[in-house]
């Protein structure tokens, strides 16, 4: 991480403002050192080499509460950190099986409808076969009635 904090002052031996900047950046070798501060002043454009300067070195309290507080958060969000990526993980492996057993859902879904729809339809079909069943018995029981009317007449 490295980030450019500029700070103003007024010298109080010359009238012109100072601007500093600060790189914050953590030393690649080991996490446990102290993180160390390049600093860099310039003058109306003009800029000395920069100096690697120790933060407890720096006589502007408001800048070292800045950078406690900089060191507290970036301590917590270094704890924060794998807490999060394994949120976000959890969080995708619900989202993968929210899909999964969703297009699973949609599938049994999609042949339940058709079941039903099938079910409509025999009903209908069913509806119908019986019309015809029952038109076709009332035709042969009018035949059977009209077989058994004349033979009486007839005594068959």
């Amino acid at each position: 991480m490295t980030s450019d904090t500029a700070f103003s002052s007024v010298d109080e031996t010359n009238v012109h403002p100072t601007t500093r900047h600060f790189d914050v950046a953590p030393l690649e070798d080991d996490e446990d050192h102290p993180m160390m501060l390049s600093s860099s002043n310039s003058i109306d454009d003009q800029q000395s080499p920069s100096t690697k300067t120790n933060v407890e070195t720096l006589d502007d309290k408001s800048f070292s509460k800045l950078y406690d507080d900089w060191l507290e958060l970036d301590a917590e969000l270094r704890l924060f950190e794998p807490k999060h990526k394994e949120y976000v993980g959890k969080l995708d492996e619900v989202e993968s099986l929210k899909a999964k057993y969703r297009m699973e859902y949609d599938k049994y879904k999609k042949k339940l409808d058709q079941i039903q729809n099938d079910i409509k339809e025999l009903k209908k079909t069913y509806s119908k076969k019986g019309i015809e069943v029952l038109l076709n018995i009332i035709s042969e029981y009018e035949l059977y009635h009209q077989l058994i009317f004349f033979c009486e007449k007839k005594e068959c």
